[in-house]
């Protein structure tokens, strides 16, 4: 099934990798490479912040989920005025960044309140690539839809019109939306690039062709490094884009090769890396950097609730139920065991504190060593019933899952059980990303949560059972207790539900 996650956050990460040497010459990243997620350095933000690009693509999916699968421009720009005046749809509460055209579109939007697709900017200078920053979600649109190449042109030019409706950037975004759409069908780089060299062109103007012609034409795949442009201008961006897709072999490769040719290094990051995560998925992408994308969760968030209307909108149900609740029962273990003990993949550290290392588990966090704490220092605060992964460390697995839990005795909390709940959806979702196989979760709620035994264990093993299609690679999955009376309440429940 094809999920959006694979592209978005492929999207996402190449974005925040770009962010801090935006404006930075090639001749320096030759010399000094980005290979890692940074922070500061151009704008100033802390590492795993993403800008515009990735602001405006998940603007764009919040508007078709909230309008129920259509199209609808003037509410997307009304979300581009949330993000640009309220820095909604931002990571850290304001925007990083905005291209000229953009501010001027969307402040003709406010000012005139004419239709959307009347205030985009038409001159020959409105030529950038913010437009093609977010017509990703538009392919997923279009490729689960089926829509045939006029309605796919419609619709471009409609969304990119918001704020470019200058045909060269239209035609751009539509070569883009048609080469992701048939790595979604094909997986093959090659094959996408014939697919748009092939397409009907006819509508429009010649100049406008022509300025393509080193992709249409020529394979741009097989020009030099020194050859290829990486500005804003929407030909060198696509142009830079197809270039390092194509001559690279895994998604790490590719958002490396982009970043170090420098100048719009976010944007072009972005672009190829949610054509990367495409063709690589989501479990392909360095961990580190999913580890420090921030928001991570939300994005995510975003992108489920975005297939969930998109299936629907096109007759589908997402079938949670891929697995036999026997099966998945017959996968859990109760073990009663010190937690850094168990031979799992994973550990689940349940913390009281959003703010991770304050109230986490305390032998997890000091067998891992200091290493751990200060990396939760770099996070944001996490809600109630959010996960975040980690490294482990010095501890002998791969890695830390760590969730907020609620808490029983305090007043000023409610919804107490729900956020449980979320906790055991989150910690599947998130363990589908890093390609765990097995996982340790403790006694999430008992103790010092004082969540009532019996509500807690129905809430685990039901967790467990309803969260399992998230990933269902998973072949062992241990509850660890420290209690033997806890222990014997948690197997009573396991078997009572056995067939």
């Amino acid at each position: 099934m094809i999920s959006s996650k694979d592209g978005i956050i492929g999207f996402a990460i190449g974005d925040a990798m770009g962010v801090p040497v935006e404006f930075t010459n090639r001749e320096k990243l030759m010399r000094n490479p980005i290979t890692s997620m940074e922070g500061f350095m151009s704008h100033n933000v802390p590492k795993g912040t993403w800008s515009d690009d990735t602001s405006m693509t998940i603007a764009t999916m919040d508007s078709i989920i909230n309008s129920n699968g259509d199209i609808i421009a003037n509410d997307m720009a009304n979300r581009f005025l949330e993000w640009m005046e309220k820095g909604e749809y931002t990571p850290g509460g304001k925007i990083v960044d905005i291209d000229r055209t953009t501010l001027r579109a969307l402040g003709k939007y406010k000012t005139t309140r004419r239709s959307a697709v009347n205030c985009g900017c038409t001159s020959n200078t409105d030529n950038g690539n913010g437009s093609l920053m977010r017509m990703l979600p538009i392919v997923y649109y279009s490729y689960l839809n089926w829509l045939e190449q006029d309605k796919i042109l419609k619709l471009v030019a409609g969304i990119s019109s918001i704020t470019h409706a200058n045909e060269l950037v239209i035609m751009g975004c539509y070569m883009y939306v048609n080469y992701a759409i048939e790595l979604l069908n094909t997986n093959n780089r090659k094959a996408a690039y014939s697919k748009i060299q092939n397409l009907d062109y006819s509508m429009f103007s010649m100049p406008t062709i022509r300025a393509y012609t080193r992709i249409l034409d020529h394979e741009i795949y097989h020009y030099g490094i020194d050859e290829i442009k990486s500005s804003s201008y929407i030909v060198d961006t696509l142009e830079a884009v197809l270039w390092v897709l194509i001559n690279t072999d895994t998604y790490n490769q590719a958002i490396i090769g982009a970043i170090n040719l420098g100048s719009d290094t976010d944007t072009i990051a972005a672009c190829t890396g949610g054509l990367a995560g495409i063709i690589y998925g989501i479990k392909s992408i360095n961990s580190d950097w999913k580890i420090d994308l921030r928001k991570y969760s939300e994005i995510i968030d975003i992108c489920e609730q975005f297939d969930e209307v998109l299936y629907k909108l096109n007759g589908k149900e997402i079938d949670n139920n891929t697995v036999n609740k026997n099966d998945i029962l017959r996968r859990i273990e109760i073990v009663n065991n010190e937690i850094t003990e168990v031979p799992a993949d994973a550990l689940v550290c349940a913390n009281t504190s959003g703010n991770l290392g304050r109230g986490g588990e305390g032998t997890i966090f000091s067998r891992a060593g200091i290493e751990l704490e200060n990396k939760c220092r770099e996070f944001d605060e996490l809600s109630k019933g959010q996960a975040k992964v980690t490294r482990a460390y010095r501890i002998d697995t791969k890695y830390i899952i760590h969730t907020v839990v609620p808490k029983w005795y305090d007043e000023s909390e409610t919804n107490q059980n729900e956020l449980l709940e979320e906790c055991y959806k989150n910690i599947f979702r998130i363990s589908a990303d890093y390609d765990i196989k097995s996982i340790a979760i403790p006694t999430l709620g008992i103790g010092a949560c004082r969540a009532p035994v019996d509500i807690a264990v129905k809430i685990a093993i039901d967790g467990i059972i309803n969260n399992f299609f998230r990933n269902t690679d998973i072949d062992k999955i241990y509850i660890v207790c420290n209690d033997s009376r806890i222990q014997r309440t948690y197997i009573e429940y396991l078997n009572s539900l056995l067939d």
